[in-house]
């Protein structure tokens, strides 16, 4: 009986030493996983948060509790920039708005995670109004039903959900 205490008691101590060199690995905060987007065992989120108000809907790939705050960690793959991409920033401030919105809860920063670094993105009232303003732009442009292309980039259209309906696609 002693020995398969034991036994037991290494195994849970081995997991816990893998889960939280996995969880360095993926350059995650420290603190309980609670969601993984890619359908693992922390799974928490049975669908999008949704903010009909804003009409806004996402998926971080992943949510880690630290005491009552829920930070969001979004894994980008391809190049690493000096700095986060704009883009990606504003996606992981909507996260944040979206977890305090829908859950309830404190999200003081999200990571942003490229193949050779991680940066922490503070989600300061500026930052969250900067979002609000260009979802806001977006609406009117949506609204207005004739937005234009703006960019050169014919990856960016290979990548665009819109290809197959848009008259000014460039791939």
């Amino acid at each position: 009986m002693l020995v398969l205490g034991l036994l037991l008691v290494g195994l849970g101590l081995l997991l816990v030493w893998w889960t939280q060199r996995a969880q360095r690995e993926l350059g995650l905060p420290a603190g309980r996983v609670v969601y993984v987007d890619d359908m693992g065992p922390a799974q928490t989120l049975a669908r999008p948060l949704y903010d009909p108000r804003l009409g806004l809907v996402g998926k971080p790939d992943y949510m880690v509790e630290q005491g009552e705050a829920l930070i969001p960690v979004e894994v980008k793959t391809g190049h690493t920039p000096t700095e986060p991409y704009p883009g990606h920033v504003y996606q992981l401030v909507a996260y944040g708005l979206l977890i305090r919105r829908v859950l309830g809860r404190p999200s003081p920063y999200g990571l942003l995670r490229y193949p050779e670094a991680t940066f922490r993105v503070e989600f300061t009232p500026a930052l969250t109004d900067e979002l609000l303003a260009i979802l806001a732009a977006m609406r009117t442009d949506e609204a207005r039903g004739d937005v234009r292309r703006s960019h050169q980039h014919p990856a960016r259209c290979r990548a665009c959900g819109f290809r197959d309906i848009c008259d000014q696609r460039l791939a």
